[in-house]
């Protein structure tokens, strides 16, 4: 069984919003984090990250995207009903990430036991869960920057350039 989800796919400078397909037992994680370097989304469009400027090609069409070009992906609609067999008890962690053209505060879910960069090690090109999280554009054509509030989403580890953990060490 398949369906498809409804996803925001954040560039440095562009939007694209669209479906995506995932098995009916998978979480739009592991429909991401499958092999493979291109994501097939239905009902496409291409936006600038700016409410000023024109659309970019034509839009519900149906389109091949990079993930490497990827920097985050946010669902439209929050689903819980993937029961995948990959499923993992995650632990919640407050972090500040701060990427190649935004920076994100929120929350990061890590195995127990495990830092960030031990993630980022162990699973070399997955996407990582955020959520209840912000996210600020410092790369942007707008002049006041792009901001956006999300329940969750994706972050492409290779546009990470720092992270720090506010509350670590405090009591």
């Amino acid at each position: 069984m398949t369906g498809w989800r409804g996803v925001e796919l954040y560039g440095t400078f562009i939007k694209i919003t669209g479906e995506l397909e995932v098995l009916g037992i998978d979480r739009l994680s592991d429909a991401i984090n499958r092999y493979g370097d291109f994501l097939a989304v239905r009902r496409g469009r291409a936006e600038p990250l700016g409410a000023h400027r024109p659309l970019v090609g034509a839009a519900d069409t149906a389109m091949t995207v990079a993930k490497r070009t990827v920097l985050l992906v946010c669902p439209t609609t929050l689903s819980s009903d993937g029961t995948s067999v990959m499923w993992r008890e995650k632990t919640p962690c407050p972090a500040v990430i701060t990427t190649t053209a935004f920076s994100v505060a929120g929350e990061i879910h890590l195995s127990p036991g495990h830092t960030l960069q031990d993630e980022l090690e162990r699973n070399p090109g997955h996407f990582i869960p955020l959520s209840n999280f912000s996210a600020l554009w410092h790369a942007t054509l707008e002049p006041a920057p792009l901001s956006l509030q999300r329940p969750f989403g994706l972050l492409n580890p290779a546009a990470i350039i720092s992270f720090s953990f506010p509350n670590a060490g405090r009591s």
